[in-house]
């Protein structure tokens, strides 16, 4: 039986902005989690590669921004592996590592609803449990839908059966939910104030670097 929960949210957080770090804690509150991982995607395969900071400069922020919430974890280990930042890799290897655990994939919904285009998709959910973040009224009907199309049972915590498949859905209210990576880059590229979007020490990383400046 395993015993301690995991949650798992990836991302390039190019930049990682408050609306991260504010998911991450009421995520962990909610499914009553040990921890939350923040895995950083090196290359990430849906992306372009376009206006991404280095992977090193991704992971200095990460870990500030972390840094006053002993729960929320930055995780390397995707810049430790060669190749495509597969998320199907990054669980088989965590549970590798640590079989005594249980994880937790967190998703928002605008990327889940593209998860068909993942590598091992199927066996993706069979491996990890999903918590896909409604970030939309509009998506609620279509994940469910596509959740319905793969055959994947809709959980309600804590009621967790001992094995995935089970896709959890939530929704929340936060003054970041609609904070996106691309708001803070144009900001900086503006010259605006993104005090208020990212923490303090996030802010002279990215200032000292000149991230994302035009």
């Amino acid at each position: 039986m395993r015993q301690n929960k995991i949650g798992v949210l990836g991302g390039t957080f190019n930049p990682v902005h408050r609306g991260h770090v504010d998911l991450g804690l009421k995520i962990k509150a909610a499914f009553g989690l040990k921890k939350v991982l923040y895995v950083l995607s090196a290359q990430p395969p849906h992306k372009k590669m376009q206006r991404l900071a280095a992977a090193e400069i991704r992971l200095a922020m990460l870990k500030e921004a972390l840094r006053p919430h002993p729960g929320l974890l930055p995780c390397d280990l995707e810049l430790r592996r060669p190749g495509a930042s597969w998320t199907i890799d990054t669980i088989r290897q965590l549970k590798k590592e640590n079989p005594a655990d249980q994880f937790f994939f967190i998703s928002g919904s605008e990327g889940f609803l593209k998860i068909r285009t993942w590598k091992e998709y199927r066996q993706l959910f069979r491996e990890v449990f999903f918590i896909i973040v409604i970030r939309q009224n509009s998506h609620q009907v279509r994940v469910e839908r596509l959740l319905h199309r793969e055959g994947i049972p809709i959980g309600h915590p804590p009621e967790y059966s001992s094995l995935p498949p089970t896709a959890f859905l939530v929704s929340y209210a936060s003054a970041y939910l609609s904070l996106s990576a691309t708001a803070v880059r144009n900001g900086a590229a503006q010259g605006r104030d993104i005090s208020p979007w990212v923490e303090k020490n996030v802010q002279t990383i990215l200032e000292e670097n000149k991230l994302y400046e035009d």
